[in-house]
Parts: C-alpha cells; structure tokens; sequence
C-alpha cells in the first residue's frame, strides 16, 4: 500500500489485512538512511551500528541478504525494489499512488524531482525496520455537550463535570484528517471548558451574595 498516507490510514489498513499484514518492511538503502533517518535512527547521518547491534535495524550487503533477515520472500522484495525505483526515474507510483496528494507531497524531499516522495533503493547497505501497529490515543472518549461538559445515559447534563483531549469523545469522529487532531480539540475543548466553568463559578457566587 502508499506509505506515504497518513499513518492513521497505514495502520488501519495493517489490521484490515489480518494476521499477514499485521507487521510490515519499511526499506531503504545507506545514502537515503543517512540523509532522513529510519524510525529511531535520526537523519542526518547518525551512526547506525548500535540499532543494528540490538536488533531493532536490520542491515545487509545485498537484498538477497535482507530478504533473508526479514524473513521475506527475496523475488518479492526485488520486484518490489524494481518498481519502486522505476516509479521514482518516471515520478509517477502506478501501483500505490505514492505523491498523489498535496499532504504526500508536503512531507516528501523538496529537492527530489519529479516526485518528491518517491526515491531510488540501490545503493548498499540495505536497511529495513519492521512496523507494527499500535495505539497513540483513542476517538472513543466519554460523551459531553458542545461545553465539554459529561452526559448522562439519558443526555442531561452532569453539572460541573467537564472532559476534555483524550478523555472527550472526538469531535473528529475517528477519521485523520490532519496533524494536530488530538491536540487541536484538546486545547479548544480546554478553553471552552474552563470558561463554561469560569462563567459558572461567577454565576454561582452571584446567587449566593443576592441570597
């Protein structure tokens, strides 16, 4: 599939394959792991041995090498490195669609033409990390009103009690339609609760002194 997706739409699309696709490859070759980085390795040339040491890195001389770490069938992974690198000379991903979208192409390498997200694996050594999908937060939180304030079973308002970030229900739904979705309602949810509260309080004070 396009990795070059959200990794929201990455990993559901990992589940929805069951058990074959329940981890994945990611390759890439020595010139392009110095230049980005690969997962825990940061860009710009970091020393890869220590990740190659305990295993969380594989790397290899040849891709025959590679398939056979990675436990992958070999003819497989050198089709898949021959297209690859046949949709980078052309900037064109016929098969997945690699750069199709402006957000693709937002995260790509600017300096890389026609296609800045589609680059060559040719040049040794071979490195691959194996992604697994995994939780980061949830769209399935407690359900409150348009003032972040918790309701019950029957929709009335539990007075006082507010949620907000992940303890809030999404307002986005579980879709991913952009960095920034959790934090984003989050600190809106945050600033609406705490004036509703705000308000609440002074009201409440109000009544008090007038009785």
């Amino acid at each position: 599939m396009n990795e070059t997706i959200s990794y929201h739409a990455f990993g559901k699309a990992m589940l929805a394959g069951g058990p074959d696709t329940a981890g994945a490859w990611i390759v890439t070759d020595a010139p392009t792991l110095a230049k980005f980085g690969l997962g825990m390795v940061h860009p710009g040339g970091e020393n890869p041995k220590p990740h190659v040491a305990d295993g969380y890195l594989i790397e290899a001389q040849t891709l025959d090498e590679l398939a056979a770490k990675t436990g992958t069938d070999p003819r497989a992974l050198a089709a898949s490195i021959a297209d690859i690198n046949a949709a980078a000379e052309k900037g064109e991903d016929t098969s997945f669609g690699r750069g199709g979208s402006p957000y693709q192409r937002n995260n790509g390498d600017p300096t890389v033409a026609p296609n800045p997200t589609l680059g060559r694996i040719a040049t040794a050594p071979f490195y691959a990390v194996r992604l697994q999908p995994a939780d980061i937060g949830t769209a399935q939180g407690l359900r409150g009103d348009t003032h972040a304030r918790l309701l019950r079973d029957d929709d009335s308002v539990i007075g006082g009690l507010y949620a907000v970030g992940n303890d809030l229900h999404s307002i986005m739904g579980g879709t991913y339609p952009g960095p920034g979705i959790t934090l984003g309602p989050g600190l809106v949810f945050g600033a609406i609760a705490g004036r509703h509260a705000a308000a609440r309080s002074h009201q409440e004070k109000g009544q008090t002194r007038a009785a």
